[in-house]
């Protein structure tokens, strides 16, 4: 059973849920002054989210049984299970590529030629800055591999130190946030191209950080998570060149 974060009238906050919840809402937040500030019409806005977020939540589940094998299946199909804090919400890769298919997929049957989703990439990139404080917190896959360096930080079960990964993750998060907000503005980075960098940005950050996380190699050496963030970044580049160049003129 995971850690409990406090107490609430006796009833136990597990860190997963809460800073989940907490993120989502960071999420919502900042999408919500993105939309606005984009003039997103409330007609696309409101079912382009709620595809996003039913999207998410199975992309979290689904992957697990890429990465984890078939005895993630009750996780992925017991529903119940998609509320236990001693599961979580499931892989976080998992759940930004099923957000952007579920989005897209809204999008599409709406009717746009275009896509409005770059209001997404700050509050995607910010959402998981908090969500990753659940996964510190729980001690989630033992946070990392062994460590010496100054900052390597302690687990229960272990005699050793190790890297504080989902840290790693919530810092990256964090300036990444400060990048695409930066960025938002530019005529390149705009009708989905915002978001698209946002999720090409945190595949790269996330096939490096693998590397001393304690999830299992399955081919080539590497883990199931940095096989499919190569996966995104080649279908980022891939878009990317065969798309007309805009001019900043």
């Amino acid at each position: 059973m995971p850690p409990v974060l406090f107490e609430v009238w006796g009833v136990p906050i597990y860190p997963h849920n809460f800073f989940l919840t907490l993120g989502l809402v960071a999420c919502l937040g900042v999408l919500v002054i993105e939309a606005r500030r984009r003039r997103w019409p409330p007609g696309e806005v409101i079912p382009i989210t709620l595809a996003a977020f039913v999207g998410g939540i199975l992309g979290a589940r689904v992957a697990m049984l890429l990465f984890f094998g078939p005895q993630a299946l009750p996780a992925v199909v017991v529903i119940p299970s998609y509320f236990d804090p001693a599961i979580g919400p499931g892989s976080i890769l998992g759940g930004v590529v099923g957000a952007y298919a579920g989005g897209h997929l809204m999008s599409r049957s709406l009717g746009k030629a275009g896509c409005s989703c770059d209001a997404f990439a700050p509050a995607m990139a910010l959402g998981l800055a908090v969500g990753r404080l659940g996964d510190y917190f729980s001690y989630e896959d033992g946070l990392g591999k062994a460590s010496t360096l100054p900052w390597a930080v302690p687990v229960p079960g272990v005699d050793y130190l190790v890297h504080p990964t989902p840290l790693y993750d919530a810092g990256f998060d964090l300036v990444w946030f400060g990048v695409l907000i930066a960025l938002r503005g530019h005529p390149r980075f705009q009708d989905g191209n915002l978001l698209k960098l946002a999720l090409a940005g945190y595949a790269v950050f996330r096939f490096f950080v693998e590397f001393v996380r304690n999830n299992a190699v399955v081919a080539l050496g590497l883990t199931g998570q940095q096989l499919v963030s190569v996966a995104i970044v080649i279908a980022v580049v891939a878009y990317w060149m065969r798309r007309p160049r805009v001019s900043t003129a």
